[in-house]
């Protein structure tokens, strides 16, 4: 299932959009970006020693918190991460995840602004695209008719064929099912195929693929032992909030020193790390709509670069083990 629904994640992700954005908003994403990059690496050394495979956790947790839960999946699939060691990632970041987002749409928006400026921008929202992107990334009743599955059934064909193409290469130059590349190749595809408008502008791929990666942690859910949840988990707990916390607390400071105001900020950090369907209750908490067309188009972009920043981060820091 996850390799069929990167394609589809991907499918609808119009990058050429990223290019159109204000200069702060893309200043910003990329200050958290490299927030993401620099918590991973010193969480990887001070947690080394307490947490198996600490590298391919920061890698996990690189893809996690710049593009979402499907990029944590992805790179987790990418590594040879074992079904029960996922559900643990899973499990602990609901817990640090869910409280960073009880702050955003609670405490947080009342104070951003003692720490960062408030600025105001030319307001060129773009209502009739909003609802377009809000259709796509947060799908209504009618994803589920029967009429919305045979709009969607040639992208779930052209994914499958994408995942058919990347398992034929794998099994041509590695002899195997290697899942890295194959992972890597469903990836390129689904970029690739992103910048065909038609196929772009195919409604509910996104969300279609989010299901599939649904389906995918319920199916290993049923399967996971309970008996693997122990004190073990706490280092990885401590872990996953260093890294989530110490990124937002560094990307924060570094907006405070390029003079980022602090709704941008917060957009994207809340695209960063949960992806685009959470951007709307936050903005409406921020009580900026403004901000929404900007963080969606950021939570697509982290999406298209989680995969390939998780896995080159492990990689990297693998050669210190």
């Amino acid at each position: 299932l996850v390799p069929i629904s990167i394609p589809l994640i991907l499918f609808s992700a119009d990058l050429s959009s990223y290019k159109k954005l204000a200069r702060p908003v893309t200043k910003s994403f990329l200050l958290l970006i490299i927030s993401v990059l620099f918590m991973s690496t010193i969480g990887f050394f001070l947690f080394n020693n307490y947490v198996a495979y600490a590298n391919k956790f920061s890698g996990m947790m690189t893809g996690l918190y710049t593009g979402g839960t499907p990029n944590l999946i992805a790179v987790s699939m990418a590594l040879g991460v074992d079904d029960n060691t996922i559900v643990i990632a899973n499990t602990v970041d609901l817990i640090v995840g869910g409280f960073y987002f009880f702050l955003l749409v609670s405490i947080i928006p009342a104070f951003i602004h003692k720490f960062l400026p408030k600025k105001k921008y030319i307001n060129s929202t773009d209502n009739n695209l909003i609802n377009e992107l809000e259709n796509e990334y947060i799908p209504g009743k009618s994803f589920f008719s029967f009429k919305g599955l045979l709009q969607r059934a040639p992208m779930l064909l052209l994914a499958l064929l994408c995942t058919i193409i990347a398992l034929l290469v794998s099994l041509f130059f590695t002899g195997q099912l290697n899942v890295l590349i194959i992972i890597l190749l469903v990836t390129s595809f689904g970029i690739g195929f992103s910048f065909n408008k038609k196929i772009r502008n195919t409604v509910n791929s996104f969300s279609t693929g989010q299901y599939l990666i649904y389906m995918f942690s319920f199916a290993i859910g049923l399967s996971f032992s309970f008996e693997k949840l122990n004190l073990k988990i706490i280092p990885l707990l401590l872990f996953f909030a260093f890294v989530q916390f110490g990124s937002v607390i560094l990307h924060f400071i570094l907006s405070k020193i390029n003079k980022i105001d602090g709704n941008i900020t917060v957009i994207t950090s809340t695209t960063g790390i949960y992806g685009p369907a959470f951007v709307v209750p936050v903005a409406n908490s921020l009580k900026d709509k403004t901000v929404i067309l900007p963080g969606i188009i950021c939570g697509i972009v982290g999406y298209a670069i989680g995969n390939f920043l998780g896995i080159g981060l492990s990689f990297f820091l693998g050669l210190f083990l």
